[in-house]
């Protein structure tokens, strides 16, 4: 069965947003939300097998990657404000209680979300991540704001890096994303833009400045803790940098997701590990 997949343009308050659907019109609908300086191709190999067992499923590009328009001029990238696509995007879908599906940033971002609204969320899938970005450390939290407005102040627009072509990209990603290249290509296309010099990354270049704020471990961890959707939690194994913090355990533990699954892969293991992951997915859902 080949899943036709269909690009969306969903006008949300502040700048569209991009979107990939596949299985529209299916009654089940699960939103997708794609990693740091990903994009919704992040989900081009799970999103079909789900379209198979009738979900809809619409994976969106967050603001500044992919194809979504940036945040306005002179606004700083929190990842907090994340949270606002999501409750944009579901307002414009205008959904009855979906499922959200999130990798990385954005499993972080729908613990928040569906934390703060548990009523409006079926079920949430969290793959590799257990909460926002860890707070920074005693003693660090001045010199690190320093850092950051002199990272801001000296930020500029114009991109300076090109790859000659499409595969030079592909490598590039490759390095710092070990796998095949076959299942990263998708998304790696999705996130370059063409120019007279080359290939340059769509992502917004405010995205690499340093935090100007981290939440606090006590308030992530009671976020965590608070009446939520039944949950879903899935993780590489061993752990990913993604995981590799002190706190890691003490967050599984607060989230006290219904069913918790070890898959041995990389931190991309909703891509090169695809059908896993779905068989997981599948057996929380059913």
């Amino acid at each position: 069965m080949v899943v036709e997949m269909r690009e969306l343009t969903i006008k949300c308050r502040y700048g569209n947003k991009a979107a990939l659907c596949w299985g529209e019109g299916n009654t089940k609908k699960i939103l997708a939300l794609h990693g740091w300086l990903d994009n919704a191709a992040s989900f081009y190999h799970l999103a079909p097998l789900l379209a198979e067992k009738g979900y809809e499923v619409v994976a969106v590009d967050f603001a500044g990657h992919g194809h979504s328009d940036y945040r306005a001029q002179g606004h700083y990238a929190h990842f907090i404000d994340y949270v606002l696509d999501i409750q944009d995007v579901l307002t414009q879908l205008n959904w009855k209680k979906p499922i959200l599906l999130g990798h990385s940033m954005g499993a972080a971002m729908s613990v928040m979300y569906s934390a703060a609204f548990p009523e409006k969320i079926d079920k949430n899938i969290m793959i590799e991540n257990v909460g926002p970005v860890p707070s920074y450390g005693k003693g660090e939290a001045a010199s690190n704001l320093r850092e950051a407005l002199l990272q801001w102040q000296a930020h500029n627009e114009e991109h300076t890096s090109f790859h000659k072509n499409i595969d030079s990209a592909l490598q590039a990603r490759l390095k710092v994303t070990p796998m095949e290249a076959k299942y990263l290509k998708p998304m790696v296309e999705r996130g370059l833009k063409k120019t007279s010099e080359g290939y340059h990354w769509r992502t917004d270049k405010r995205l690499r400045l340093r935090s100007l704020f981290r939440f606090s471990e006590e308030i992530v961890q009671d976020v965590l803790s608070s009446p939520k959707p039944e949950t879903l939690l899935i993780l590489a194994k061993p752990f990913t940098y993604a995981l590799s913090y002190p706190t890691a355990q003490q967050r599984i533990e607060k989230l006290s997701a219904k069913k918790l699954v070890f898959i041995e892969g990389g931190h991309h293991l909703h891509i090169d590990k695809s059908r896993q992951v779905f068989s997981e997915i599948e057996s929380f859902l059913e």
